[in-house]
């Protein structure tokens, strides 16, 4: 019964289910019973009619129970409905009609009641599914034609006005408007789009008109592909689920022998029934689950994508937390502040060369030389042969010369990332970049050691001097620089204190990202990369809800471990009240639901949690 209605849309509808309309005509029959208990069948003179009726209720509630574990047995798979299954055969060959219907409603109202309860945790999670229309706007031949979403392709020009919920990631290509961005991001400060600026789907238009090239639709679209990986990681278990599932394994086996031996010893076969009753169980395998897809379905709501409870479990523990540099603890927006040609050449044809082979980087350096450069008024002659080394630099072929920019072996004593431009092997100048630290990195390099994260670290590809610069200017006393990523690689290899965590853009950082207990990747603009490496996406690039997010992680696995042991009380308690008689098999059903609706409603309160 347990994850029988585990599709997101099933729950809105759950208490009009026909499950719950098949409960209230099994539930009626109950009293109708006590009207005919006396009245017998004339072709089955041992029956009563209100004894037959009392079958036909434990058919339409029971037989579902029955039907489920017989279909896991086929499976041999443990099914945690089989020890209900035997209580309530075992009602029907002794004659306990009343007990087995009794036990068969208060089962199956006991799932729907928990089924509802885990809904709140996953609200987070259907907004998401909410948010694309199911048609918009397309641009056919100068005519705009309402078309639906699912029909629309690469490269088709959209029509969007006020209003209107942008349904692809696209291009603006003519107009301006405000986007919120809440429904990815969880950032509700609309953000201004003009010509050439990036637009996702499910994000709304607040005022003005844009014509938008669409470059990702469906499936492939960032809030796509959100979906797509938050309902993979409800299905992740956490090390805490597999080892309630080793320990379920022998639990049925267990519980089922005890049922034998109360009836050897006592010879009370009620007893044995609610036994088997008690001892499902069914709260102890939803602890954890319940309470991972509640933490993943709360950071959903904040623009954090978690793609799995196992990775937030990690984070719940780690004492080590690895900082990428640039894009991470910096704004990722820095600005050329100095050109130094050598060789006779001029600033403009130093940043001019650099630029050609840096237009289409999306590493914030490469960016930085690229506006200067057209902010100068630059022509940019075609690069070919382009090639990035990652960590060190790019090079390519501008107009027969062989162009490299890479990091400088030159000294700034202001802290500032210098990079060499090579012409034909030989230095034709250096490019000085600043870029400040994000405004909230000192605080949240303040609130993660309060929250008793051991070791903060910086690593980074940049020259000594800027990184130990961010490191004073952040609050960070360890940090290595001109780390390639094999290198970031090995220092996260090398961290024995405890489980890691490295934070990057998720560019350059993928192998750490790889190696470390939880990769976190910053920002949505380096969706592309970050979707596919990181375990958890930070969608509105805010290193300050970290914090947050291990507080989260914290209380996420502290409720897990609440809950089970909660769970494990009133099963051993509960089995042994059985043993001894102290409980009905009715009252044995209610032991059991109450304990699993406890669990379920812990776990349904993560999802209440606060960022502050």
């Amino acid at each position: 019964m347990i994850g029988r209605h585990s599709g997101l849309q099933v729950y809105r509808e759950l208490f009009r289910s026909g499950d719950f309309l098949k409960l209230l005509g099994g539930a009626a029959l109950i009293p109708t019973a006590f009207v005919f208990e006396d009245v017998t069948i004339p072709f089955l003179p041992a029956l009563s009619w209100g004894s037959a009726l009392l079958i036909v209720s434990i058919v339409i509630n029971g037989l579902p129970i029955i039907l489920e574990a017989g279909r896991g047995i086929l499976a041999r798979k443990i099914n945690v409905d089989e020890l209900v299954s035997m209580a309530i055969i075992a009602c029907l060959v002794t004659g306990n009609y009343l007990e087995g219907a009794v036990v068969s409603v208060i089962m199956v109202f006991g799932t729907l009641i928990e089924e509802a309860v885990s809904d709140s945790a996953r609200n987070s999670i259907r907004a998401l599914m909410e948010v694309t229309p199911e048609t918009a706007m397309l641009e056919v031949d100068g005519r705009e034609v309402v078309t639906r979403v699912r029909d629309m392709k690469r490269g088709d020009v959209l029509v969007i006005r006020a209003g209107d919920t942008i349904p692809v990631d696209g291009t603006v290509i003519q107009g301006k408007t405000s986007v919120n961005e809440a429904s990815i991001t969880g950032e509700s400060i609309p953000v201004a789009k003009v010509l050439g600026d990036a637009v996702f789907a499910g994000t709304a238009c607040i005022d003005g008109f844009i014509r938008v090239r669409a470059d990702r639709v469906g499936e492939d679209s960032t809030i796509g592909r959100i979906i797509q990986m938050v309902e993979a990681a409800e299905g992740q278990k956490t090390e805490s689920a597999r080892i309630v599932d080793r320990y379920a394994s022998w639990f049925t086996p267990a519980i089922l022998a005890i049922a034998v031996l109360t009836y050897v010893v006592t010879r009370d076969v009620t007893r044995s029934i609610t036994v088997l009753i008690v001892g499902c169980p069914c709260s102890f395998l939803l602890a954890s689950p319940v309470s991972a897809v509640a933490a993943i379905g709360r950071a959903a709501k904040s623009g954090i994508l978690v793609k799995g409870g196992r990775y937030l479990e990690n984070l719940a523990t780690a004492t080590g937390f690895f900082f990428d540099k640039t894009g991470t603890l910096t704004s990722g927006e820095p600005e050329v502040v100095a050109v130094r040609p050598a060789r006779g050449r001029s600033e403009e044809e130093v940043l001019r060369l650099a630029a050609a082979v840096e237009v289409g980087s999306l590493h914030p350096l490469g960016l930085a030389i690229v506006a200067r450069a057209k902010a100068m008024g630059s022509r940019l002659d075609p690069a070919t042969e382009i090639c990035t080394e990652a960590g060190s630099g790019v090079c390519g072929h501008v107009n027969g010369m062989r162009i490299e920019v890479t990091g400088s072996q030159a000294v700034d004593e202001s802290g500032y990332t210098m990079v060499d431009v090579l012409v034909d092997g030989e230095v034709a100048g250096t490019i000085s970049l600043l870029d400040n630290p994000r405004e909230t990195a000192a605080e949240t390099m303040r609130q993660l050691r309060a929250e008793g994260i051991r070791d903060l670290v910086i690593i980074s590809g940049d020259q000594p001097l800027p990184v130990r610069t961010i490191a004073e200017r952040v609050g960070i006393g360890q940090y290595h620089a001109s780390q390639k990523p094999d290198e970031k690689l090995d220092r996260i290899r090398e961290y024995d204190r405890g489980k890691t965590v490295y934070i990057g853009d998720g560019i350059n950082d993928a192998p750490a990202l790889k190696a470390a207990s939880t990769g976190i990747a910053m920002g949505l603009r380096g969706s592309d990369v970050a979707l596919e490496t990181a375990d958890i996406v930070l969608l509105n690039d805010r290193l300050e809800q970290l914090p947050f997010l291990v507080r989260l992680a914290r209380k996420m696995a502290r409720i897990i471990r609440i809950g089970i042991l909660i769970s494990f009380a009133i099963n051993i308690v509960s089995v042994m009240a059985s043993s001894a008689g102290l409980l009905t098999p009715i009252l044995g059903a209610l032991t059991h639901n109450l304990g699993a609706i406890v669990v379920v409603s812990l776990a349904a309160s993560i999802r209440f949690s606060r960022e502050e």
